[in-house]
């Protein structure tokens, strides 16, 4: 019997994901529509203080995840930069359509954030966390997302194409329309992901 596409390339994709019955979508998506957009000040300083997190030391630490009355905030473990500050979009909006082409935010936290058709071309966000994310259409286009973790996003119509996706974590995300054409998928997982109408 042969193998499904989804299962040729998208592996544990035919096994089902963890529990998410405790994550509150809804509440998650009420909380991001009371907030306002950041301004493009706001996320260029979040950018240069990052640079300098990591300049200074602050790569290279581990994340937990952490649920609370439904919602999920990210902790980073690592060591303490001497300079700078790590970048948090945690339960926070990006403007639809932002362009953040080639921005380096490796190790950033983007849990439960809403960055819905964000032009991440060619970016850095290896290492990241994106869980609970609502990021329809969101351009990944030859991005490196080496072990990011997006359990759970919104992923509908991304473009991942070229991305380098090595060892990210798609568990129970919904992955319908995105295309992976040319993307590094070496042990990415996929566990109860929705694959429906994906290109490859």
């Amino acid at each position: 019997m042969m193998a499904s596409i989804e299962e040729t390339h998208f592996p544990l994709s035919e096994q089902p994901g963890s529990d998410c019955s405790n994550i509150d979508k809804k509440r998650i998506a009420q909380y991001l529509i009371k907030g306002p957009y950041l301004s493009k000040k706001e996320i260029d300083l979040k950018i240069q203080q990052h640079l300098q997190f990591l300049q200074n030391g602050g790569a290279g630490g581990k994340w937990q995840m952490v649920h609370l009355k439904g919602l999920v905030v990210a902790l980073y473990f690592g060591r303490e930069a001497l300079e700078g500050k790590q970048a948090t979009f945690e339960l926070q909006r990006i403007s639809p359509r932002s362009d953040l082409q080639k921005v380096v935010l490796p190790f950033s936290n983007f849990c439960a954030s809403e960055l819905i058709g964000v032009n991440f071309q060619e970016a850095d966000l290896s290492y990241s966390v994106l869980t609970d994310t609502l990021a329809k259409e969101i351009n990944f286009e030859g991005a490196n997302l080496a072990y990011t973790d997006f359990t759970r996003a919104n992923l509908r119509g991304a473009n991942f194409r070229n991305a380098n996706l090595f060892g990210a974590d798609f568990e129970n995300c919904d992955l319908t329309d995105a295309n992976f054409c040319g993307a590094n998928l070496n042990q990415a997982k996929f566990p109860g992901a929705t694959l429906r109408n994906v290109q490859i």
